[in-house]
């Protein structure tokens, strides 16, 4: 079943640069360059947010840096290549909330498996690629209903972690936590400079790259203040050879390398959290296409869905996470107008030139961490309004309204219970009760296939 488009899809673009135009060497670097510097952030977040809550060491957390640009690079190349679409590719922040309880259950090596068992299965799920059976599951998971609260309790949940913890780390020794005028400081530039843009500037390339800006300028800051150890970056070699996560987390934090039952809710929450990958690059697909001038058939979207799943799937073993087509690239052509995709080819070699370099993801990995710290405040705010915004659209009735309320504040609930506490439970229910992200969508999802679409509940 094709997707519906109007019949004169070149009418449909409002670019001045078409799909298939000739761009010059430096117009390409040009222009790619600006979707790079929408992308970088999440390869920068990603590896600090882990780092800071399971006290992995420069290494591991500069390695990751340097892998996941190789990744975002590699995905939007082949991307672009066999979608014949200029999309951008990057980690996505959903497998962030679901590996956390994953690595604190069974270890980092154990989570990264359980993401190769899930890409290997969308890959099954969307062959043969006109009728690919993950497209029928969707419509009872891509509603308002289960993607509002997923999206709010993803925001909640990785507050304190991946927030307060950056820029009010913990101190080991004395016990509680450090107060520094340096952090707040620099947070408070990653913070205050995306909002002042935002504030400013009703479009353009600053404001969609507002919060990598912001980041950009508390290095700077940070730099003339001393706190940039400038001495291990300059240690650190330039190349490292790509690791794979079995000797990348040699000795997975002191967890068993088994397979046990405990493993199983892993697998389900990480499937979860690549359902909502998923959603988001269909509709990434979709809107790009509309605003190239171009149809959008099932077969296409499968043939990148795949691609794309078996990029993600071969960078994983050495460290990567899933990738998703970046919505925000959307913006950026928007504006440019222009969508040629020699572009994208240029933004995913620029993002592969960097992460060739050892030393820059040691360079990112020893800066003070306040400013991811306020930079993330930034995003997970704007992602809590798209929650928000999600669940204004959907139809107000009574069982809905249930559905959103119980699962969203069961999920902000579990967001808060002590490690202590879930651990206290069998380890099939601590899992879910540690992980209130998985928790919202899995309620959400029954509540929603049994009361709206088997019994259909008068609140309908």
């Amino acid at each position: 079943m094709e997707v519906e488009q109007n019949k004169d899809f070149e009418s449909m673009s409002s670019l001045t640069v078409g799909i298939d135009d000739k761009l010059s060497l430096g117009e390409n670097i040009l222009y790619g360059f600006q979707h790079v510097l929408v992308l970088m952030l999440a390869p920068l977040v990603t590896p600090i947010i882990f780092a800071s809550i399971f006290k992995w060491d420069i290494a591991v957390t500069a390695y990751l840096m340097m892998i996941m640009l190789l990744g975002a690079g590699i995905e939007t190349l082949v991307q672009t290549k066999v979608l014949k679409l200029p999309v951008a590719q990057a980690q996505h922040i959903v497998f962030i909330a679901a590996m956390i309880p994953a690595i604190y259950t069974l270890g980092p090596i154990m989570a990264w498996v359980g993401l190769l068992i899930v890409s290997f299965i969308t890959i099954l799920l969307v062959i043969p690629f006109k009728k690919g059976l993950l497209g029928r599951f969707l419509p009872y998971v891509a509603t308002p209903v289960v993607l509002g609260p997923l999206f709010i309790v993803m925001s909640v949940g990785l507050a304190k972690m991946s927030c307060v913890d950056l820029i009010f780390p913990p101190d080991y020794v004395n016990g509680g936590n450090i107060v520094s005028s340096t952090n707040l400081i620099l947070a408070g530039i990653a913070m205050g400079v995306p909002l002042i843009i935002s504030f400013l500037l009703p479009k353009g390339i600053l404001r969609y790259a507002s919060i990598l800006w912001g980041v950009i300028i508390a290095i700077i800051v940070a730099a003339l203040m001393g706190q940039i150890d400038f001495a291990r970056v300059a240690a650190a070699p330039w190349f490292v050879a790509p690791k794979t996560i079995w000797a990348l987390f040699e000795g997975n934090m002191g967890r068993p390398l088994t397979i046990s039952w405990s493993f199983i809710p892993v697998v389900l929450i990480l499937f979860i959290a690549e359902l909502s990958n998923v959603l988001d690059t269909m509709g990434c697909y979709q809107a790009t296409a509309n605003l190239v001038g171009q149809k959008m058939t099932t077969e296409r979207a499968n043939r990148g869905l795949f691609v794309e799943t078996v990029a993600s799937f071969v960078t994983t073993i050495f460290g990567n996470i899933p990738c998703t087509s970046f919505s925000q690239n959307l913006g950026v052509l928007s504006l440019s107008r222009v969508g040629a995709k020699s572009i994208m080819v240029a933004g995913g070699a620029i993002l592969i030139f960097f992460g060739l370099f050892y030393k820059i993801g040691v360079f990112f990995a020893v800066i003070p961490w306040a400013i991811y710290g306020g930079a993330l405040i930034v995003l997970l705010g704007t992602i809590l309004v798209v929650g928000i915004q999600m669940i204004v659209t959907m139809k107000m009735t009574e069982t809905n309204k249930l559905i959103v309320g119980f699962s969203s504040f069961i999920g902000i609930a579990f967001a808060f219970v002590p490690f202590g506490v879930a651990q206290q439970f069998p380890l099939f229910f601590s899992f879910f009760i540690g992980n209130p992200i998985g928790t919202t969508v899995v309620l959400a999802v029954i509540l929603n296939l049994v009361f709206v679409h088997w019994l259909k509940s008068p609140g309908k």
